[in-house]
């Protein structure tokens, strides 16, 4: 959720100052939860924040926390240096706005709304949105919109006010009425500065408009048609410069309490120091160290050895003592998994950068083409992870299970259902884009889409023809489906944001490992199976 928001601050669907309060709010419920040693415990009442038993801390999950942590502290303090008035705002309006137009049942009257030119640059836009915020189309109950349409129409309009509210309360000098007193030489050349400003130099910017804005009100005559404009301006300056000191302490103070966080999470009590391993768990109750440990690199525990190691409340080779055992399947080699599933390979790599030609690299690769294979033999789309399936309980909630390709997995048992998870070919992205994307499209050919994006799952089980779609949308889900595709379009960001911490980045030479040489792994796996006794 912490990161997700920063995906849509980055997309333009969120202000900062949206942004802030939201996070703001989140990680003050945060504080107030009760802790061991900075670990927050696996369940809560939603209602009254109380714990529920049996109190237990997950390794992993809050391996998965603090990686999260270390993301929001360095992506606020990047929001300092990117511009106040981003043009991704004007382009996330125009998201929402074409995702309204495209729904059957979208309100007609907004056709006459025409959205600004594709190169029309900060006036034409905060113009647009002044004059487009009070529109009778967007009045509640004034429009025939209905459902999902009525949904959006809300959100597009709230992304509208957002905007008009972002430069009134923070930026007055760029608002339309005050256009005119660009022509004034104390404000020659406010335009474009003031709408690239960055978020850390929009409050010294605005003390020099208040000052000039003085200067050339007492220099104006008494008869300037621009004097009641440039009093109007005075006034509304000093709030303003107010809001934005304010705005940038508030991104400083939440990228400390994110690191305050996370380094409050002690790791090394969950370690197995006989083995060196993190263990799966910490009972509170009973003060019990469960004796199962993660043990394996390709999972979702890579996260959490990698900040143990880096904090230092582990030594570098408990890194080396998770397993590196390989199989193979449909003639790739990767490193074994516990159920074979797209998250436990996948998922950190939201986070965790993985260098070309090293050992987990190969692995993400081999892995992503044989969920591709499987697909294949199956006919139908891949990507098979942990998901909800399409039994319900007596509640009538869906089930959820850990589906994986079987050959890949350690686990006896597992199975693949076959039950395809959108949100797994979503983790694919960043591993091989051009085959995720057309897997993507296949699906949302197929109808796997709803209100909120695409189900959680297709079910395979009982017809490989005529699936079971999965109609839920699991917020966990979507907010990595949301983070790999802010990885695709932005250069892997969220890793540049995890890794821009210095004692992970003093960490990742870890991750250069290379990979063992596919003819000696052939060798060792040929070696490994069943000799078969001479005729």
């Amino acid at each position: 959720m912490l990161n997700a928001r920063q995906a849509a601050n980055t997309f333009g669907y969120l202000t900062i100052p949206e942004f802030i309060i939201l996070t703001e709010r989140s990680l003050l419920t945060y504080d107030k939860l009760e802790k061991v040693r900075g670990h927050i415990y696996n369940w809560y009442d939603t209602r009254t924040l109380a714990p529920i038993h049996p109190r237990t801390i997950s390794s992993v999950d809050s391996g998965n926390l603090a990686a999260s942590f270390y993301t929001l502290r360095t992506g606020c303090r990047s929001l300092l240096r990117e511009p106040l008035l981003d043009p991704g705002l004007f382009a996330g309006i125009r998201d929402h706005w074409q995702l309204l137009m495209s729904l059957a049942d979208a309100p007609a009257g907004l056709k006459a709304l025409a959205l600004p030119a594709a190169n029309t640059g900060a006036d034409g836009w905060i113009a647009w949105a002044r004059a487009t915020v009070d529109d009778p189309a967007f009045i509640p109950g004034a429009t025939a919109a209905s459902g999902e349409a009525s949904w959006w129409l809300a959100e597009t309009h709230r992304r509208i006010r957002a905007l008009v509210a972002l430069v009134s309360d923070y930026m007055p000098w760029l608002l339309p009425q005050f256009v005119p007193l660009r022509a004034l030489p104390q404000l020659q050349g406010l335009a474009g500065a003031g709408a690239a400003v960055s978020t850390a130099d929009a409050g010294a910017l605005a003390a020099d408009i208040e000052a000039r804005i003085a200067r050339a009100s007492a220099s104006l005559p008494a008869d300037s048609p621009h004097l009641v404009l440039v009093e109007e301006l005075r006034s509304a300056l000093p709030p303003a410069r107010q809001r934005l000191k304010a705005l940038a302490g508030e991104l400083h103070a939440l990228a400390s309490e994110a690191m305050r966080f996370a380094t409050e999470m002690d790791f090394g009590f969950l370690m197995d120091r006989s083995r060196l391993l993190l263990s799966i768990g910490f009972e509170v109750d009973r003060q019990h160290l469960h004796q199962a440990c993660y043990d394996l690199l390709s999972s979702e525990a890579r996260i959490a050895a990698f900040i143990t190691v880096a904090k230092g409340e582990a030594p570098q080779q408990s890194w080396f003592k998770l397993g590196r055992t390989h199989t193979m399947a449909y003639g790739h080699a990767v490193l074994i998994s516990w159920t074979g599933t797209m998250f436990e390979y996948l998922m950190p790599s939201i986070w965790m950068r993985s260098y070309p030609d090293t050992l987990v690299s190969r692995t993400l690769s081999g892995v992503v083409a044989i969920q591709r294979a499987f697909g294949r033999e199956h006919g139908i789309p891949w990507g098979i992870s942990e998901s909800g399936w399409a039994g319900k309980d007596d509640h009538g909630h869906y089930h959820y299970q850990a589906f994986g390709i079987p050959p890949i997995a350690l686990k006896w048992d597992a199975v693949a259902g076959p039950v395809v998870s959108p949100y797994s070919t979503c983790l694919a992205l960043g591993i091989d884009p051009i085959e995720a994307m057309r897997n993507l499209k296949r699906m949302a050919k197929m109808g796997w889409t709803g209100a909120y994006g695409f189900y959680e799952a297709a079910d395979y089980q009982e017809s490989t023809k005529t699936p079971k779609l999965v109609r839920e949308w699991m917020a966990h889900h979507q907010g990595m489906s949301l983070l790999a595709v802010l990885n695709l379009l932005y250069d892997n960001i969220v890793q540049d944001w995890f890794h821009a911490n210095a004692h992970l980045e003093a960490t990742q030479l870890l991750l250069h490992e290379k990979p063992v040489h596919k003819a000696a792994l052939k060798a060792e796996f040929q070696a490994a199976q069943p000799r078969r006794k001479a005729s």
